[in-house]
């Protein structure tokens, strides 16, 4: 029997949150009042009892602290908390061990980490009030255009779930989907399976194809490649949904999606340091869960843009968690508020945003057929076994690749061997014939319309 503590649930704080959470969906000027109310316990908490952000509050308003970044909060992670048992330390050695994936974590919390498209991966604790406002999100607005409101576990009625993610760490979407899997009710417990992004697409592909699940829950790339496969003949899945995340979703993957599956496409907005900040609706715009967070969109100045303005970069507080508050806390994303109302009734403000994006790089094997490789497993590749976050590999015409590192990688020639050598690995895996990678001390490229690092770029330009 196995001795790993179940993950962290909280039966009254989840009712309460179901409650709450539905109430607001109901009633527009509850939303309000709720945001009021959360907010102001999260800072008083946040003065209380976190010596970090007892530094960086000039006053009680939201607008009297300071902005934060992830580098900063992970610097000073020992004074950052509420709880004082919140240490880098005990984190790491947590962390370190992949066997206890959503157990929890100093007996009361989940503990997930970020990948590192934005510079360090951070490490963000959960608490069982937070986790309770994301359950109660999932089941009430994950699919909010129904009719008839499900309770948790009910969504999964009948469904048989796969999601293909990054694995092999305390990933957010890895340990989410896995809490859900261990403390939903027998009862009302959906099938689901977790199947890991690092692994050759025709691979994935073959599991998909045994297991024939009714919703997919991946990220755009994968979807867009696993749906080229079903499109081909190669795949033949009887999807009803496809719940996409994680990656900037083009009109042109959601359409390739859609037509290969013949299903329903769903797209949300989150991060690990709010695993829920905004969903689809029916008409296809993503509502932010206002009741549970804020956000601010800023120009480069930190100043409020208007609505319909593409923000610089934006604003994240997360109203839910009060053991490791994220209070005005910089996130890459770019975010333009929708005016006026949306058809579909909700009156949870519309947004558009502009986040992370990588390509998906096509190389060969050693009889020229086509191998699909996808950005998440280079990155989580070279992140896991190379240690190192800030790169851009760059598909070259001829199969050729090209390895850049942003200014704050120290030793860039070491971290080439090593992510050289990670790549080689994974490349062998998936049966692609040797490949010539390079090293570049070219600057990388960010996207234009972001600004963020594109950590894999596939370029026509000759290597």
């Amino acid at each position: 029997m196995s001795q790993h503590p179940a993950p962290p649930f909280d039966a009254w704080l989840w009712l309460r949150a179901w409650q709450e959470t539905w109430a607001a969906g109901l009633a527009p000027a509850l939303v309000q009042h709720l945001r009021e109310q959360r907010l102001g316990a999260l800072l008083e908490c946040a003065r209380a009892d976190s010596p970090f952000y007892r530094r960086h509050a000039q006053g009680p308003l939201l607008a009297d602290f300071a902005v934060v970044g992830k580098a900063e909060l992970m610097q000073h992670f020992d004074d950052w908390a509420t709880d004082r048992r919140i240490t880098r330390a005990a984190a790491a050695a947590f962390i370190a061990d992949t066997t206890c994936v959503a157990d929890a974590w100093l007996g009361e919390y989940l503990l997930w980490t970020s990948s590192g498209t934005s510079g360090e991966p951070g490490w963000f604790v959960q608490d069982a009030r937070c986790l309770a406002a994301y359950d109660a999100i999932d089941a009430l607005r994950l699919r909010g255009d129904e009719s008839v409101p499900a309770a948790l576990g009910g969504w999964g009625l009948g469904q048989r779930f796969a999601f293909v993610g990054a694995s092999g760490g305390h990933f957010a979407g890895w340990v989410s989907l896995e809490r859900m899997r261990r403390i939903a009710p027998a009862a009302l417990r959906p099938q689901i399976d977790l199947l890991s992004v690092q692994r050759p697409l025709l691979q994935i592909a073959a599991e998909l194809q045994a297991l024939q699940p009714t919703v997919l829950i991946t990220y755009p790339s994968c979807a867009a490649a696993l749906a080229q496969l079903q499109q081909a003949g190669a795949l033949n899945l009887g999807l009803r949904e496809a719940w996409l995340g994680g990656e900037q979703l083009s009109p042109a993957q959601r359409e390739q999606v859609r037509v290969a599956f013949g299903c329903r496409v769903r797209n949300n907005y989150g991060a690990s340091e709010c695993y829920s900040i905004a969903l689809e609706c029916s008409e296809g715009r993503l509502h932010v869960n206002d009741d549970w967070l804020i956000l601010e969109p800023v120009d480069a100045q930190l100043r409020p843009v208007p609505d319909g303005v593409l923000s610089h970069t934006t604003l994240l507080t997360n109203l839910a968690n009060r053991s490791q508050p994220l209070i005005r806390y910089r996130l890459d994303d770019r975010v333009r508020v929708l005016p006026g109302g949306c058809s579909c009734g909700s009156r949870f403000t519309a947004i558009e945003v502009q986040g992370r994006h990588a390509d998906t790089l096509t190389l060969h094997d050693t009889r020229r057929r086509a191998v699909t490789i996808l950005p998440l497993a280079l990155e989580t590749a070279i992140e896991e076994a190379a240690q190192v976050t800030q790169f851009q590999l760059i598909g070259r015409r001829g199969g050729a690749l090209e390895l850049r590192f942003e200014a704050v990688v120290s030793d860039a020639r070491v971290a080439f061997e090593r992510c050289h050598a990670a790549i080689d690995d994974l490349l062998a895996e998936h049966g692609v014939a040797p490949t010539r990678v390079t090293f570049s001390r070219a600057a990388p490229m960010h996207d234009g319309r972001s600004g963020k690092l594109r950590r894999v770029i596939s370029a026509s330009a000759p290597g």
